[in-house]
């Protein structure tokens, strides 16, 4: 079954479960258990909410990761065999480096991963071309969809 991350959604799942989203400038912070076969999504818009108590977690790159963290916990994820993907984070229109909310969501993502020590162990990002990621939890490969072709991660 297909399990679709809305904007600004986090979503867990175990295998066969395919988790999916179209992204443009968005970042998807993608972690995996291998063992367990678990893995969650989240579609995270901004690089940081400025209070942490907010309504939509996944909405934030620093409020979607230790969310998906907890919610892969109580899922039976063992969170030190934790890996993580990421894609998007394009550049959709011309804009000014403070703007640029994709490049900075992905640093964001990486640097909170590093902080929480998950190694980050594939990715599709940046570039100027919107994608369909889809996260087969199966094997943890991702599929990116991009103009037409498909790579994997």
């Amino acid at each position: 079954m297909v399990i679709r991350v809305r904007i600004g959604g986090l979503e867990v799942a175990r295998s066969p479960e395919v988790l999916e989203t179209l992204l443009g400038s968005c970042v998807a912070i993608m972690l995996y258990d291998p063992g367990r076969r678990i893995g969650g999504m989240a579609h995270s818009i901004l690089p940081e909410a400025h209070d942490e108590n907010v309504k939509d977690p996944g909405k934030y790159v620093n409020t979607a990761i230790p969310a998906l963290i907890t919610k892969m916990a109580i899922a039976g994820v063992r969170t030190n065999k934790l890996i993580a993907k990421l894609a998007g984070g394009a550049t959709m229109f011309k804009t000014t480096e403070s703007m640029n909310f994709g490049a900075r969501n992905v640093e964001m993502a990486k640097k909170l991963l590093k902080q929480y020590g998950i190694p980050l162990k594939g990715e599709d990002t940046g570039g100027n071309k919107s994608r369909v990621v889809k996260f087969h939890l199966k094997d943890g490969k991702v599929e990116v969809k991009k103009d037409n072709q498909i790579i994997v991660i």
